[in-house]
């Protein structure tokens, strides 16, 4: 509910006078939610990786808890991260809720860059929402689609849920409704 306007200043040199994300660079920062890559250095054009926006994630959405007990209970390390690795925690944490999945390998790729599909999956189980893939297939030509996701993509249900305006109806699972 706050309203976020631009800034002249953050601490952040790289960050231009009144730039469009300036105030939400500067808020995000304030709040504890997102660094740069240094104290002054924010590399605001780079690209961000997996582990970068996990741990944004869950400083966002402040969860350090045990998770979901259903989901710690098939909650397996991920190969290539290791205690030591500046976001094991987050990414440990972001996994016991369900929110991030590994690869079939075992690996999390944490240092790879978070593609579009990825960061839609992780919002969308962030905020418990799953596409109506009823109502996807009964209403496909009044849905906003796009022609580089095919219905074989694996984030094709995701980016429904993201790309198309509805009121959710929670129970068990979500359904749709105009």
């Amino acid at each position: 509910g706050d309203t976020i306007s631009t800034v002249a200043n953050t601490r952040f040199t790289d960050i231009p006078a009144h730039a469009w994300y300036s105030g939400y660079a500067k808020y995000l920062n304030n709040n504890g939610v997102t660094y740069g890559k240094s104290k002054t250095i924010f590399a605001p054009d780079d690209a961000i990786t997996r582990a970068e926006f996990t741990t944004l994630a869950v400083r966002f959405f402040d969860v350090y808890g045990d998770g979901d007990a259903e989901i710690m209970e098939q909650y397996k390390d991920f190969n290539d991260v290791s205690d030591g690795y500046w976001a094991a925690a987050y990414i440990k944490a972001a996994a016991k809720h369900g929110w991030i999945n590994g690869y079939g390998d075992g690996s999390f790729r944490a240092d790879d860059e978070v593609n579009r599909a990825e960061v839609v999956t992780i919002v969308n189980r962030l905020l418990g929402r799953e596409a109506d893939e009823n109502y996807i297939a009964d209403n496909l030509r009044k849905l906003n689609t796009f022609p580089d996701v095919s219905r074989k993509h694996w984030a094709y249900y995701a980016v429904m849920e993201a790309a198309n305006a509805h009121t959710a109806i929670l129970g068990d699972s979500e359904s749709w409704s105009k």
